[in-house]
């Protein structure tokens, strides 16, 4: 799959995108050839992801046909390389037909899969597609951003390409901001760079920014001489948006020099271009511009016409920018046309859509809008009487001035809103600190005092119940020793007690380790189920005994009462295992499954049938001792097959 990275910026603010310097239709009527050979499916994918993209340079309605396929085949495929591809090169299809919001959705589309792939490239390339998307749409912060973040990613990996491709981009913001200087800085040397390694596709768009700034700078010589090199690189690659918006630009110099006949001609190649691709964008601003031409013609009737055409879109898209020019126009048609309502109503409309633009422009873009409005409303009205004007212009001064001072207390009120917010919040920041500071101290505390008791709690148990135990098994030992003991049931009766007192204090021992402990890790647990198999070991030696965690578990931390409880029930399943299996093997396995921990006691004895065995104490002791911390507890056995215990935590 092509790389392709294929964004536009239209007719007075230029355009950039990426591609092959080779004719698009050339390449269509090849891809279409591949596919009357009937390739494999994921052959007739790729080729519909080629199509859309190189439709999109002379046919917007069939580009969005194969997009279409393109995404469809290769959610079959599910193959997310290639719906990436195809989410980004529907988002360009879009973004050159005017439609942002679509370009916007199907590029963060593919921006989530590439993210999930940790494809660095492919997201610095949506990075630059979505900061054209901000450009456009005035989020001139928002662009500058993205640009910056791709531009970053492609200086540290040393592709000259694409950055000579942003750094034209960023100069393009420049351009929007009226810095022209810092614009013809980096759109000039984007230009030297290409020419120097004979990027054709690429000259296309960056000579038709370059003679952006030039106009903009008011050279237009320049401007005319870069945007004849862009027509002819577009040419070369049967690039027709770029052909429509350089013969464009030419047309509205023409017509500014009073060459109505060349702007014309040249309109009209322009428009047949523009046909031919079918961008709703496109053919707005070349009928915008055909008004412009109109109207510096004295042709108002027809001016009126297609300026009211391309109102309704422009409002529909709200590209403000265009809106402003259009209502200026109509204000001076209306005007010329005598029909004086039809000024006080766009004099209203554009005064309501400046008041927006003030709350997203500087205070520069607003003051330079504002007094533009003003000239244009005293050249307006120079051919009416003298108490017309006089009255119009003190209207026009009321509405700016109230205007101006609205925009101004809803800025003062909203920046005293949002220091008053501020300052609110970061109050309530430090108050929520100080009470988790508090809430973190207590707890702390509370938890050293627990320790304290369980300490002073297992010492005591170590001190008085031990000794004492201790002392008991003692006794027995010097009763036996003492006397000679002929009653064998006496004997086992005295045998009896001391082994009882003996595994009491094993399970003392057990006890009084896990108080001492404020944590117990699988690392713990696994010392101390070894010790308990290796006496088990000792006693039955014909049983295997395996045990084994998981070393991506062996730091994992319970509380105390959760270590004994799963210590205990590991140790009754063994204990059930030994006395009523008759197993050869017990296994016991800690690993991570999908929703936690499984934890899994097995043996290869005898089994039993579980509806036909009442459970004992152990059993249920087992499961109410992994209920109170919160885990699943599940037995299977079958007659001669063995039993399983498998605990899970989650």
């Amino acid at each position: 799959m092509k790389w392709k990275l294929y964004i536009w910026f239209l007719a007075l603010f230029g355009l950039s995108f990426q591609g092959f310097a080779q004719n698009a239709q050339d390449i269509i009527d090849g891809l279409k050839k591949d596919l009357k050979a009937n390739p494999e499916t994921k052959k007739v994918a790729s080729i519909y992801s080629d199509l859309t993209w190189y439709y999109s340079k002379v046919s917007i309605d069939s580009a969005l046909h194969y997009g279409g396929k393109a995404l469809s085949e290769s959610k079959k495929l599910n193959d997310s390389t290639l719906m990436a591809q195809v989410y980004s090169d529907i988002g360009a299809v879009y973004f050159i037909k005017g439609d942002f919001v679509n370009s916007k959705l199907n590029y963060l589309s593919a921006y989530k899969i590439r993210k999930l792939r940790k494809d660095s490239r492919g997201l610095a390339k949506i990075n630059n597609n979505l900061a054209n998307i901000y450009e456009k749409t005035n989020q001139y912060k928002a662009a500058m951003a993205s640009f910056i973040e791709a531009l970053s990613y492609f200086e540290s990996i040393k592709d000259e390409k694409n950055i000579g491709i942003i750094k034209g981009n960023i100069g393009l913001i420049h351009l929007k901001l009226k810095n022209y200087p810092k614009a013809l800085q980096y759109i000039q040397e984007v230009v030297a760079y290409q020419e120097k390694n004979n990027f054709t596709e690429d000259l296309c768009v960056s000579c038709l920014n370059l003679g952006n700034v030039y106009l903009n700078l008011n050279d237009t010589i320049n401007a005319l001489k870069f945007y004849d090199k862009s027509v002819k690189a577009c040419t070369a690659v049967g690039n027709k948006k770029g052909i429509s918006s350089g013969f464009n630009n030419i047309a509205s110099i023409k017509s500014e020099q009073k060459k109505s006949k060349d702007a014309l001609a040249l309109y009209e190649k322009s428009k047949q271009a523009r046909e031919e691709l079918n961008s709703d964008l496109d053919k707005n601003n070349f009928d915008l511009n055909l008004a412009t031409n109109y109207l510096a013609n004295n042709k108002f009737n027809e001016a009126k016409a297609v300026l009211l055409r391309t109102r309704k879109f422009y409002e529909q898209t709200q590209h403000n920018e265009k809106l402003q020019k259009n209502y200026k126009c109509l204000i001076k048609v209306c005007s010329h046309l005598n029909q004086p309502d039809s000024v006080d109503y766009y004099i209203d409309k554009l005064a309501v859509l400046n008041e927006q633009l003030l709350v997203s422009k500087s205070e520069k873009q607003t003051a330079e809008l504002e007094t533009k409005y003003q000239t244009e409303k005293k050249e307006r009205l120079i051919q009416k009487s003298k108490a017309e004007i006089a009255t119009r212009e003190l209207e026009i001064k009321r509405k700016e001035t109230q205007f101006l001072i609205l925009g101004l207390i809803s800025l003062a009120l909203l920046i005293i809103i949002y220091l008053v917010y501020r300052q609110q919040k970061l109050k309530n920041k430090q108050q929520e600190q100080e009470y988790e500071l508090k809430s973190a101290i207590a707890k702390i505390e509370t938890q050293n005092k627990l320790q304290e008791q369980r300490l002073a709690i297992s010492r005591d148990l170590h001190d008085n119940i031990g000794s004492q135990l201790t002392f008991i098994i003692s006794s027995i030992d010097n009763i036996k020793y003492a006397f000679d003991i002929q009653n064998a049931k006496l004997d086992s009766k005295l045998n009896g007690i001391s082994n009882f007192a003996k595994s009491t204090i094993i399970e003392l021992r057990d006890t009084i380790w896990a108080m001492k402990k404020s944590e117990i890790t699988f690392e713990d647990l696994q010392a101390r189920i070894h010790n308990f198999m290796e006496k088990a070991q000792e006693a039955k030696e014909d049983i295997c005994f395996t045990f084994s965690v998981n070393p991506l578990l062996k730091s994992n931390t319970f509380s105390s009462v959760e270590g004994m409880n799963l210590y205990r029930t590991i140790q009754e399943a063994i204990n059930n295992s030994i006395k009523y299996a008759q197993p050869k093997n017990v296994t016991v396995n800690i690993e991570p499954d999908e929703n936690g921990i499984a934890i899994t006691i097995a043996d290869d004895g005898k089994g039993f049938d579980r509806e036909m065995v009442v459970m004992g104490n152990g059993i249920h002791n087992m499961q109410k001792r992994i209920q109170d911390i919160g885990g699943d507890f599940d037995l299977v056995s079958k007659p001669n097959e063995g039993t399983k215990i498998t605990i899970r935590l989650t």
